[in-house]
């Protein structure tokens, strides 16, 4: 009986209290897992408390790599040394870096999954290691690899116009709506004060500071008989905060802006099930994992009219120029007097939700595998 192929992935990055990428790999692993596939399946990790779901999946097993925890630096020696003697040992046919990164001396072939390019793109909204790190491994690890996975066609289509040699090996392998939202129902809990609803790492890239422009703007036209919606902002510390911190304390005083921090799901579903809207106009993004996470929960979207979010919104929300802190004020004041738009958003937004499938994206991966393996 001849041997079954070995595929090695790198999921490193998967900490934790997981973020959008971090979350997204193991519905990734999930969906694979959730039949045989007539592979070998071993997952590099550094956290094997996070991958608990594959235990009983026959074709998986998982390699733990406590070496490689900690910074941007022990990732890059592991990764680029330890890596490849690992796939070489296991004899691994395939290896597939799900995170931007590939070793560059791997002794099979390569995949690697690109997220965004916001490092050239919007190059100040990311921190100055990491942008430094994505500028010098990204394009080494893409000519490097046999094939290249973008998480949207936007994803695609801004890789091939920064890197043109990229275009011919790039398939896109789309990613879905969050798993932990299947089940769940939204229920009647939203009242007429409900807050709007930020969700994100607090960093530059989300938009923060022109969403809080527009709060402002939206609070000094705001004439009804009853209070204002408040702003709920609901995410982990990012890089470069402390001045939005600092520029939001008379928010927080009025009682008007409301911190919730990291959020489990539970109270994550609490949030977007009581909310008035998600604002999420964000600078760019390789996907939007909130935008479905809020559709799912029947709540309406404000997010950008370009790349990845409107691409995966469609029509099922209001698209804004995210540069324009008149335009998101705008839309938030919409779905204050249009009772009517809100509804309608609502209901888009739960079909539209239902056509991003981890299945779909599943099939696309393996087909992805088969062809290199091939």
């Amino acid at each position: 009986m001849p041997e079954r192929p070995v595929i090695l992935l790198d999921a490193l990055v998967v900490q934790p209290r997981p973020t959008g990428v971090g979350r997204s790999i193991l519905d990734l692993l999930r969906a694979l897992a959730a039949e045989p596939r007539g592979y070998d399946f071993v997952v590099a990790c550094t956290n094997p408390e996070m991958f608990e779901f594959l235990a009983a999946a026959p074709e998986w097993r998982l390699l733990t790599c406590p070496a490689a925890r900690g910074g941007i630096a022990k990732k890059t020696l592991f990764t680029q040394i330890e890596l490849p003697r690992l796939a070489r040992r296991m004899n691994a046919r395939l290896l597939h870096g799900l995170h931007f990164v590939a070793p560059l001396a791997a002794p099979c072939p390569l995949l690697v999954t690109v997220c965004d390019i916001a490092f050239r793109l919007f190059p100040r909204t990311v921190e100055a290691p990491r942008r430094h790190y994505y500028r010098f491994f990204v394009p080494l690890s893409l000519r490097r690899a046999a094939g290249i996975l973008t998480i949207s066609a936007s994803t695609a289509q801004d890789l091939a116009a920064a890197y043109p040699f990229a275009a011919e090996k790039t398939i896109v392998t789309p990613y879905a709506t969050p798993s932990w939202v299947e089940g769940r129902t939204a229920g009647t809990t939203r009242t007429a004060d409900a807050p709007f609803l930020f969700v994100g790492t607090l960093e530059p890239r989300k938009n923060l500071e022109r969403i809080l422009a527009a709060y402002r703007l939206f609070l000094a036209g705001w004439d009804g008989d009853a209070a204002a919606p408040d702003l709920v902002l609901v995410g982990g510390r990012g890089w470069n905060d402390s001045t939005l911190r600092e520029s939001i304390q008379d928010l927080e005083d009025s009682g008007k802006l409301r911190l919730a921090g990291y959020c489990d799901n539970d109270r994550l579903w609490e949030l977007y099930a009581s909310a008035r809207a998600l604002l999420f106009p964000s600078l760019h993004e390789g996907f939007g994992l909130p935008i479905l996470e809020a559709m799912a929960a029947g709540l309406p979207v404000v997010t950008a009219d370009r790349g990845a979010m409107l691409e995966v919104a469609g029509d099922a929300a209001l698209t804004v120029d995210p540069e324009d802190a008149g335009a998101i004020a705008g839309a938030m004041g919409r779905l204050v007097r249009e009772p009517g738009l809100a509804a309608d958003l609502a209901a888009r937004g739960s079909a539209r939700g239902r056509e991003w499938t981890w299945v779909r994206t599943a099939e696309t991966t393996l087909a992805a595998y088969g062809a290199h393996l091939a």
